[in-house]
């Protein structure tokens, strides 16, 4: 390894630390209360090399959710082989639900909410990674099985709103209002029904 590879490698790691910390501090704490000292003495790193990494809290934030929408894109994608088209679908909002409440993306969104009024940037910002980003990943999915005959052809912008739209109204509506609520027992069965909304108007027949 190479001491400009060595470097890399450990400003990687650092900043990594530094989205860890402010993840913690900022669901603990909520964005107005969370301080970047704080966030860099939970980092093990100094506030210089903070700043190094994210230019201002609102970056940090982003980098943030960020993170976690990646981690969200990385699970959406993968699929057992061999699964039916309704199986395909129910993995991933199954994969939508886990990382929704699992990855904290309930609480950052709460965040987001309270400060979008002191902080409309922000909440201009985290509505693109947050709806829009998701919403395209969906309709890229939608358009590859359109393309393969699974699907009819169709808006799938629009399909992919409706899905989005579903799903939300069942599980992330209730947990931003109430943080204690979790995934229900009878989660499998909504999300079958669901999907077989989704099928009856936009399926083609695909096994």
């Amino acid at each position: 390894m190479t001491l400009e590879s060595y470097r890399r490698e450990v400003s990687s790691a650092k900043r990594a630390d530094i989205v860890r910390a402010a993840a913690d501090q900022f669901l603990k704490h909520g964005y107005q209360r969370a301080a970047v000292a704080d966030i860099a003495r939970v980092a093990d790193v100094s506030t210089a090399t903070l700043y190094k990494h994210f230019g201002s809290k609102e970056e940090l934030f982003a980098a943030t959710v960020e993170e976690v929408q990646n981690a969200v894109d990385d699970e959406f994608a993968q699929q057992p082989p061999g699964a039916t088209l309704a199986e395909m679908l129910h993995n991933a909002a199954r994969t939508y639900l886990s990382l929704q409440f699992d990855r904290n993306l309930n609480g950052l969104m709460r965040i987001v909410i309270a400060e979008s009024g002191r902080h409309p940037k922000l909440g201009r910002r985290m509505y693109l990674s947050f709806v829009n980003r998701r919403r395209d990943g969906a309709t890229a999915a939608f358009d590859k099985m359109v393309a393969a005959g699974w699907l009819k052809p169709h808006d799938t912008h629009l399909s992919a709103t409706f899905m989005g739209g579903m799903m939300k109204e069942f599980f992330v509506w209730p947990a931003l209002f109430d943080p204690t609520f979790t995934i229900p027992e009878d989660a499998d069965a909504k999300i079958d029904e669901i999907i077989a909304v989704f099928l009856a108007r936009y399926g083609a027949g695909h096994p």
